[in-house]
Parts: C-alpha cells; sequence; structure tokens
C-alpha cells in the first residue's frame, strides 16, 4: 500500500452527511443525492447554502449548489478531478462505528457521498466495485487524514463470467434427447442375408 502523505486539516473530520442514510449503486447510474452542509464550511466561512444535490453518472458529478449571494452554481466534475473513492471509519460516541465512501476531492467541500454503513464489511463490497466502475485507486483515510493507497485501478481486476462448458462442439446440432448417447462410428456395415427353411412331410 502506498502512502500519498496527510492532508491538511478537513480530510480527518467527519462529514455533514455522515448522519444520514446513504448508499448509491454503482450499477444503477446515474444517481443523485443531496445533502444539508453544516453553518460552518470547512473553512470556518459561514455558509448560507443549505442544499446540495450532486448528480453522478460513470464519467463524473454534476454538483448544484447555491451560493452566499444568492446565485446558483453548478460545477462538472469529472473522474480525473478525484483523487479516487476513500472510506473512512468513524467511532461515534454511543460505542458504534461509522464507515463511510466517497468521491475524495483535494477541496472537501467538492467530494461526493456515496454510502455511510455501520461497518467496513457492509462497506466493502461497495468500495471495490465503485473504484472499478468509475477507474478509481481504493483509498484509505485514517484518523490524522493521512491517505493510503490500498489498491489502483489498474490492478482491479473485472471478473468476466465464464462461458458455459460443452461437452462436444457437434452437441449444438443434435436434439436434447439425443445427447446423452455416444456418437455412432462410420465403417462398414455387414448385412447378412438368410432365407426361410420350412421343413415339408
Amino acid at each position: 500500500m502506498a502512502k500519498m502523505g496527510q492532508c491538511a486539516g478537513a480530510h480527518n473530520k467527519k462529514p455533514v452527511w455522515a448522519g444520514d442514510s446513504i448508499r448509491l449503486d454503482p450499477y444503477a447510474l446515474p444517481q443523485k443525492v443531496s445533502y444539508d452542509r453544516a453553518a460552518l464550511s470547512t473553512r470556518g466561512q459561514a455558509v448560507n447554502d443549505r442544499n446540495v444535490e450532486v448528480v453522478l453518472d460513470a464519467t463524473g458529478a454534476v454538483m448544484k449548489r447555491v451560493l452566499d449571494c444568492g446565485l446558483p452554481l453548478s460545477l462538472a466534475l469529472p473522474n480525473r478531478a478525484f483523487q479516487g473513492v476513500a472510506a473512512r471509519a468513524f467511532e461515534n460516541r454511543d460505542g458504534t462505528s461509522t464507515v463511510t465512501l466517497e468521491l475524495l476531492h483535494k477541496d472537501a467541500d467538492l467530494s461526493v457521498p456515496l454510502s455511510v454503513s455501520c461497518t467496513i464489511e457492509e462497506a466493502a463490497c461497495d468500495w471495490h466495485s465503485w473504484a472499478r466502475r468509475l477507474g478509481l485507486p481504493m483509498l484509505l483515510v485514517d484518523e490524522n487524514g493521512a491517505i493510503t493507497v490500498v489498491k489502483d485501478h489498474k490492478n482491479l481486476e473485472l471478473r468476466m463470467p465464464k462461458p458455459r462448458r460443452r461437452r462436444s462442439s457437434m452437441l449444438r446440432h443434435r436434439p436434447n434427447f439425443l445427447r446423452r448417447r455416444k456418437t455412432g462410428m462410420i465403417g462398414p456395415v455387414v448385412r447378412i442375408k438368410a432365407e426361410e427353411i420350412i421343413a415339408r412331410n
């Protein structure tokens, strides 16, 4: 696993959407997710645009929100704009854990939530599927904000279903009731002729 270094500040904070129930399906794109921003942004500045809406497809994401001045903003973020599909784990006050998946951006405000689950086991399947679907590396962000590359997108294997086995290429031309019978051998045919002998008194 390769280290990408430690990002300053923002990436080790629990996302504002981590308390919501979120799960986007990587195999049912496009998907839409919306959430409310916190009263303070990651830069410590007050924000008025509470609602953020993201539409995600196989090529990237489109993020829509309203700026402080009241103007709507729409950002098109291609897949290459994200660092990867990041998993993070947080311990809650009641002793439980929360695991999040997101498309990680250098600007934390532009990261896209993918799922929120209780354990890493629940998120592991989606983690791999999203990375393979979007062609991005799998990342792990620790409590200090350090990002580790768990698996690069070039090493993600795309497993295709194996073709159904056939005993012989000739089987497709034979009817079903003959498929269990052996193919006859070609050779000389011996015919025996006999005359009926009747005994007469």
